[in-house]
């Protein structure tokens, strides 16, 4: 079996970071700007009772907002992003769900965390000289861009993928104490489009155990076991096309002989994992037994 390994540079991993941040940042401050209405010059100066008053109003806006996040957060990992039944695929329907679910979590957490942070830096900014609105959302913008930037790096939806692969191969006999000796994984295909990527790159979810005479796979939708003679090559390459370069993540490529002759691509994914770092780990784990196995 031939072996290749084609890691992300660093310079482009680098690159990649400046690129999302700058993204973020961008898209963040032309929304403030946007809807940024700065008070008049001659508007009198806020009592320092109004100050309180706000500030009181802000820490409650914000709990509000934060306690929603997190009530949400737990309600989309404990009900597998809303589904019910395992006994048929769902991995395409949970992963558009999962999209909206990001979109509205994110968003309720940073609205909480910056009121929270206006209430108590906003008066500090008007006594700088910032105008009432900007010093109030100034912080909501900052905390805005900063969760956007921490979730590149903290991946908080591994627990969904984790129940719903355990809940889904349950529905399909596979136990717990089975799953333990399993690798949990992802598939897609190398050589799909941008429209294919809606909500997840990953077009499976499942387990990988790796016997002495098969890799075996079971997932979501698929299911295939895999001989030595079947393995073409297995190849290391970074998809540029995903934040997964951010974390220096080359993913590990199995080219399939099927029966009619020709080749097919199995792109993995390891799965369950909470920061790009453990990712990477697992990774290159999968990658070394992989290898390990083909080698007998």
């Amino acid at each position: 079996m031939e072996a290749t390994d084609q890691r992300p540079s660093k310079p482009r991993i680098v690159l990649t970071w400046l690129l999302m941040v700058a993204a973020i940042v961008f898209f963040v401050v032309m929304a403030f700007w946007w809807n940024h209405r700065p008070a008049p010059a001659e508007a009198p100066a806020e009592a320092p009772a109004g100050v309180i008053v706000h500030s009181v109003f802000y820490l409650f806006v914000g709990g509000f907002f934060l306690v929603a996040g997190v009530m949400s957060y737990l309600a989309v990992i404990f009900t597998g992003c809303f589904t019910f039944s395992y006994h048929q695929p769902v991995w395409d329907s949970v992963k558009t769900r999962k999209f909206i679910a990001n979109i509205i979590v994110t968003v309720l957490l940073a609205l909480g965390t910056g009121f929270m942070l206006a209430a108590v830096l906003g008066p500090a900014l008007t006594l700088l000289g910032l105008d009432a609105g900007t010093a109030n959302m100034l912080p909501v913008m900052l905390m805005v861009v900063g969760i956007q930037i921490v979730q590149l790096w903290v991946l908080i939806w591994s627990p969904l993928e984790k129940r719903i692969i355990t809940k889904r191969l349950a529905a399909l006999g596979i136990t717990p104490a089975q799953l333990q000796s399993a690798a949990l994984v992802g598939l897609s295909n190398p050589a799909s489009g941008m429209a294919k990527r809606f909500g997840a790159i990953e077009e499976d979810l499942g387990a990988l155990w790796i016997e002495p005479g098969l890799l075996m796979y079971r997932g979501d939708r698929e299911q295939f076991d895999l001989t030595r003679e079947q393995l073409a090559q297995m190849e290391r390459k970074a998809d540029h096309r995903s934040t997964s370069v951010l974390g220096g993540i080359a993913h590990v490529l199995l080219h399939v002989r099927l029966p009619d002759g020709s080749i097919r691509q199995i792109r993995l994914h390891t799965e369950g994992q909470w920061t790009m770092g453990r990712k990477r780990k697992a990774m290159d784990a999968l990658a070394e037994a992989i290898a390990g196995w083909q080698g007998g």
